[in-house]
């Protein structure tokens, strides 16, 4: 509307000096000429003085809102107005409170900044991390508007913050659940999993024996009563083994969901075993296969800081890295391999090591986020 009225002024003074001379025809024509110049003037000096400082922790948990403030100064004796701020979307959620306190999307509700000469103001607004891993966050770049609203130049932020969002650690219902929900087939096993492994053999039932304890299938085929026989904790050990191969085909923000898909459900594993006091070890391959024996809560949260940044870059196959593995594991050792995009040979072969009695459970945890 700005640039229409602006249009039809130019247009009236050139009207006006083609029929009147005099000096005031003249002065308005030639103000109508600078406007422009005066208004693009205006833009880069608020670019060049207006000062931003964006506070936020650098290390934060994917999903949970943070706070996020500017502070904002007109260190200057120009007043300042069409001042807007485009955030970092893709990979961070930016958050406002309403006066009612409910929040609502910055995006969606975006702010006019507007600073009188020698004043300053704070900001503050909610931070969520769609996606583990450190990457720019914050402020993008930075609109202004000149006063007549005949330029709106972007400029781009000078300095970046950069955070490191570490995974969000699931419970094994909640993976189970969420899988479940795209393929029944993908669905990990019930948390009982470790100690139905845990019982690797039968024997017949005793009085005292519970009920739970009871397999159905096999006393059904023998004519009396079978329970299961466990092993002893101390030799059972569950071997998690990531697919940490890259993934150069899909596209960025895909890529970071698939490699926080696999984090997540292998942390819901290894969380699950602390819980039950199972020990278990963590598999993946970078530059060679790397382990790590998860055995309490201590040697836990040393893989979980590590996840924040683990990179996917392994030079072997998931297939090749569990055949790599397997061979040096002990008899009662349960595998879990978690990937995407399981290919159908790797499932044929588990399929055929389930029917030789070997423990292994794959685990395909799909695109979509968990």
């Amino acid at each position: 509307m700005k640039k229409i009225i602006y249009a039809a002024l130019l247009t009236g003074s050139v009207i006006l000096v083609s029929y009147r001379s005099g000096a005031i025809p003249w002065m308005l024509f030639y103000f109508m000429l600078m406007l422009p110049v005066l208004a693009l003037l205006y833009v880069q000096y608020v670019y060049f003085r207006f000062r931003i400082v964006q506070q936020v922790d650098r290390y934060v948990d994917k999903g949970v809102p943070i706070p996020y403030r500017l502070k904002l100064a007109n260190e200057d004796w120009l007043m300042m107005s069409g001042i807007s701020l485009n955030f970092y979307t893709d990979t961070v959620s930016v958050t406002k409170r309403k006066n009612d306190g409910v929040p609502v999307s910055y995006a969606h509700e975006p702010d006019r900044l507007f600073l009188l000469p020698h004043q300053q103001q704070e900001v503050d607004l909610e931070l969520s991390c769609k996606y583990r891993g450190t990457y720019p966050v914050g402020v993008k770049s930075v609109s202004i508007t000149d006063f007549f609203g005949l330029f709106t130049i972007t400029y781009p932020m000078m300095a970046q913050i950069r955070l490191t969002a570490r995974p969000r650690i699931l419970t094994l219902g909640q993976l189970q659940s969420k899988l479940s929900k795209w393929d029944p087939k993908k669905a990990p096993p019930s948390s009982s999993l470790v100690q139905e492994q845990l019982d690797h053999e039968l024997r017949k039932y005793i009085q005292g024996d519970t009920l739970r304890s009871v397999h159905w299938k096999n006393s059904a085929r023998a004519g009396e009563l079978l329970v299961r026989k466990q092993a002893p904790q101390e030799l059972f050990e569950l071997i998690i083994i990531m697919d940490c191969t890259p993934f150069p085909e899909e596209a960025e923000l895909k890529r970071m969901q698939i490699e926080d898909n696999i984090i997540e459900a292998s942390l819901a594993l290894l969380y699950d075993a602390c819980l039950q006091k199972v020990r278990a070890r963590v598999v993946w391959c970078s530059d060679k296969i790397r382990e790590i024996m998860i055995d309490n809560m201590k040697s836990f949260d040393i893989f979980y800081n590590l996840c924040a940044e683990l990179t996917f870059c392994s030079c072997m196959t998931l297939e090749e890295v569990w055949k790599s593995y397997q061979a040096k594991a002990n008899e009662n050792a349960a595998f879990w391999l978690v990937g995407c995009h399981v290919p159908p040979p790797l499932l044929k072969q588990v399929q055929e090591n389930h029917k030789a009695g070997k423990k292994i459970t794959v685990i395909d945890t799909g695109t979509e986020p968990l």
